[in-house]
């Protein structure tokens, strides 16, 4: 069993309060502002029902007096994501449960006072005079913070803080800052501050942003208003969403480029449409463009890595044929080798056969068509030896047995050709 003690200081003899209770493998205590009351916040590591990955929690209150003391009454199944206490009353509020989380005020008797309904929120902080409540979903949320007013209990706006992962009250109770942080995110770091009535005020965007606070100052330097104050005058305001979304979509969008190839010079001839035989080449003999090669400073050069059968002679004659089809490209301007032309660097537009149906040309196309019927023919082996076995075959399977004359006489033709290329 868990126990918590409380004691005066000076006096370890007796203790002033005690609580225990079950289920508890580490506490946190939450103090009221005068430190007359006390919130623990217990924790396992395990949820022996299976439903929690993270454990199960409870929340438990103390006064210091020690004439009362209870279990905080949750009527939501789940984790307990954030507590806080009022810094000007003797209430506190509890955000908790599977998301979409509820959250909601009790007071100095652990009785609740006001639901504020359920959403995916996680996050719940006072202003420092107690009249602003923000209630945020931080984190892996998607950043919405709902800002209340405390006194007449009701939703003044919501703001919308994407990505943020902190967010904390200025000393004088009226702006909200909110940040991206590294190493949480590493992209889109930066800072927001609204004024509690929504109003964006400022904004910075920074490169790597790992803390940001607000300058201390005493709270009693700012004394609470009767009435929620508007935006001060003189402020310049940031821009509206709609506002930027008009200025992003007046400016062109280029071409994404992923953030390992922001920093090369785009190679003109990349971007240039390439015949089905240069790409066919490129994938045989494992080539990419000069702009997308990536190098491993101090690793050796990579070799690429040729078909089986293929010789480094076949790859200089492949090497060849590109460059007098280069060649031959360029002379031809006009008239029926500019259409032939057309028709090699086009494909999806010319009336001829696919890469995939047209006839193998050169070696290696030769040599890679008789690899694949090999293939064929080793599964058509491996059917008959079960068709002899006695083994009952569907008709497709005898249909490939039968075919097996006719991918023996392409592979003898094939065998045929190369011979007399390389005479």
């Amino acid at each position: 069993p868990g126990l918590v003690r409380m004691y005066g200081i000076g006096n370890f003899a007796r203790p002033v309060a005690n609580k225990t209770f079950f289920k508890a493998d580490k506490v946190e205590f939450y103090w009221h502002r005068l430190g007359t009351n006390l919130l623990v916040l217990t924790q396992t590591e395990v949820d022996k029902t299976g439903r929690s990955y993270y454990g199960e929690s409870g929340l438990y209150f103390m006064a210091a007096a020690g004439n009362f003391d209870c279990r905080v009454v949750l009527d939501r199944d789940g984790p307990i994501h954030d507590v806080v206490w009022s810094p000007d009353e003797k209430e506190f509020v509890v955000s908790y449960g599977f998301m979409p989380a509820k959250t909601a005020m009790f007071n100095h008797r652990a009785e609740l006072v006001f639901d504020f309904g359920i959403a995916p929120r996680n996050f719940v902080r006072y202003n420092p005079h107690g009249r602003v409540l923000a209630i945020a979903g931080l984190g892996n949320l998607s950043g919405q913070v709902d800002l209340w007013d405390r006194k007449k209990l009701k939703k003044i706006t919501s703001v919308d803080a994407h990505g943020a992962s902190f967010c904390e009250w200025s000393p004088d109770g009226r702006y909200l800052l909110a940040a991206t942080l590294s190493p949480r995110l590493r992209v889109d770091n930066g800072i927001r501050i609204w004024h509690y009535s929504g109003t964006l005020v400022y904004k910075q965007d920074t490169p790597e942003l790992y803390q940001v606070d607000w300058r201390p100052a005493p709270v009693a330097r700012f004394p609470q208003r009767s009435a929620l104050s508007p935006v001060p005058a003189g402020i310049a305001l940031v821009p509206s969403a709609a506002d930027a979304a008009t200025t992003a979509a007046a400016k062109p969008a280029g071409a994404y480029r992923p953030p390992h190839a922001r920093t090369r010079e785009v190679s003109s001839s990349s971007s240039a449409p390439r015949s089905i035989s240069d790409m066919a080449e490129r994938k045989v003999f494992g080539a990419t463009a000069p702009s997308a090669a990536r190098v491993v400073p101090g690793a050796a050069p990579k070799t690429p890595k040729l078909p089986v059968g293929a010789s480094p002679d076949m790859l200089a004659k492949a090497g060849a044929d590109k460059k007098r089809r280069t060649r031959n490209r360029s002379k031809k301007a006009t008239g029926e080798g500019a259409a032939a032309d057309s028709a090699a660097e086009h494909p999806s537009t010319a009336e001829q056969p696919s890469a995939v149906e047209a006839a193998p040309t050169t070696e290696i196309d030769i040599l890679k068509k008789v690899r694949a019927l090999k293939k064929k023919v080793g599964q058509i082996d491996s059917l008959a030896k079960k068709r002899d076995a006695g083994e009952v075959l569907e008709a497709n399977q005898l249909a490939k047995i039968a075919a097996r004359g006719q991918i023996d006489a392409e592979i003898a033709e094939l065998n045929a050709k190369i011979a007399s290329l390389a005479v």
